[in-house]
């Protein structure tokens, strides 16, 4: 049987680590010493040339940048432009691979995330809304060479398969690719199996976080009464390969569309010693790869 996914690189999302910019060459050293070869950069990291050099030293890509979009039901808010390209900048100036666009959250969605259709929703014009606001500024990302692409995020205005659906029909697909978190997808209610083929080769970006199926349950009947509270008390998100998540018929499906992006390991919250969850990822996704 022949490695999977050979065109792809395994990079971090590293928001279980406790950065500070004081210890921002240790924080990438750990990083690469665990054989992570890209990462999620902020705005902040992204805006220090400290922290671009340092990551030339331990030879860790700029993979991606997070741009989350306020919004109301109507679409997005005053102050959303400004904000968003503020954040192209910050990317153009740090030589970042990928703009991942997605919804930032709403307390009232956090309350119902994994029962999307029981919660309120956007209306078509907060859709197209929002499909205007991605287009415009992955048009100002790609005149400066970055790609772009969206990701749909539980306790988000776009979260399910539905709501994934309306979105990416309005956004020029050779523009916005579609960026699948298989964990928030799971939480969503679909199958991120399925969603490789459904979505195939529109599928740019890929955020590799696995599931509690323990977790998830309590949270869906309620028992655990908010998404946040499920990721930060509950540990809602498991290392890789330790949760409801196929990992190697995942990276099968990925492969069998062809698909060669990064492969950005992720975890929100981890028990103690956190960091060590990454590794955990790590060698569970180069063993379901090999």
């Amino acid at each position: 049987m022949s490695a999977l996914l050979q065109g792809s690189s395994i990079g971090i999302v590293p928001l279980n680590w406790r950065y500070q910019s004081s210890h921002m060459n240790e924080f990438l050293a750990r990083i690469a010493g665990y054989g992570f070869r890209g990462i999620q950069i902020s705005g902040e990291q992204g805006e220090s040339s400290d922290f671009q050099s340092a990551m030339i030293v331990h030879g860790i890509a700029p993979a991606e940048q997070y741009l989350a979009i306020r919004c109301s039901q109507a679409g997005p808010l005053p102050g959303s432009e400004d904000e968003s390209a503020l954040t192209i900048r910050q990317a153009v100036a740090a030589g970042v691979e990928m703009i991942v666009f997605a919804v930032d959250g709403s307390d009232s969605r956090d309350r119902c995330a994994g029962r999307a259709d029981a919660g309120p929703q956007l209306t078509p014009d907060g859709f197209s809304g929002i499909a205007d606001h991605v287009t415009k500024f992955a048009k100002m990302a790609a005149d400066n060479g970055i790609k772009s692409s969206f990701h749909p995020h539980a306790a988000t205005y776009i979260e399910s398969e539905r709501e994934t659906k309306i979105l990416m029909e309005q956004i020029n697909s050779n523009l916005v690719g579609l960026c699948l978190d298989v964990g928030h997808w799971i939480v969503g209610g679909a199958d991120p199996i399925k969603a490789v083929t459904d979505y195939a080769g529109r599928i740019t970006h890929v955020h590799v976080k696995d599931v509690s199926g323990e977790v998830l349950g309590r949270m869906l009947s309620r028992e655990i009464e908010t998404m946040n509270t499920a990721v930060e008390e509950y540990k809602l998100f498991v290392p890789a390969g330790t949760g409801v998540l196929d990992l190697r018929a995942l990276f099968a499906a990925l492969d069998g569309v062809g698909y060669q992006g990064w492969l950005m390991s992720e975890q929100d919250s981890a028990w103690e010693p956190s960091e060590a969850a990454s590794g955990i990822s790590m060698a569970n996704m180069k063993a379901a790869l090999a």
